[in-house]
């Protein structure tokens, strides 16, 4: 069974980099995805995989905010350090921060036609980091992941 909130690790120099709170108490989670709009292609995927940085902020119990988000444009078109470096400058703006575990609700937002968000598997009794279902959360519900 999935719980309300799931707590999240921050694992330094990977996925859960990007992984905090705010001094007024907020959380947030940021992280470089991708997404292929139209399904993977047979050939040049770099033309089409489009590379982003979201920003995720939720309040002191865990309910999402906002989404931040910026599309660098495709793969072919840009690169990851420009990527992190937007994502980087996203939580900047967020003030004075402490990078540490979370503790969030799952839920869903569409950018750009896409969901993203931390989407709950019932299926698999998951909660997925969605596009692509980067990083999984399963039982125990203790904050480690499955990549």
């Amino acid at each position: 069974m999935i719980p309300e909130r799931i707590p999240i690790l921050r694992e330094e120099d990977y996925h859960t980099h990007f992984l905090g709170k705010t001094e007024d108490g907020r959380q947030f989670f940021g992280y470089e995805t991708f997404v292929f709009p139209n399904g993977m292609p047979a050939s040049d995927w770099e033309k089409h995989r489009n590379e982003y940085a979201v920003l995720y902020i939720f309040d002191k119990e865990g309910n999402h905010l906002v989404t931040n988000h910026w599309c660098a444009g495709t793969t072919s078109e840009t690169n990851q350090p420009l990527v992190r470096k937007k994502l980087e400058e996203m939580i900047s703006e967020l003030g004075n921060i402490e990078f540490s575990n979370i503790e969030v609700k799952p839920f869903q937002t569409v950018i750009d036609g896409v969901v993203f968000g931390l989407v709950p598997n019932e299926e698999y009794d998951t909660v997925d980091l969605e596009p692509s279902s980067t990083i999984s959360f399963h039982e125990p519900w203790d904050g480690e992941y499955d990549t």
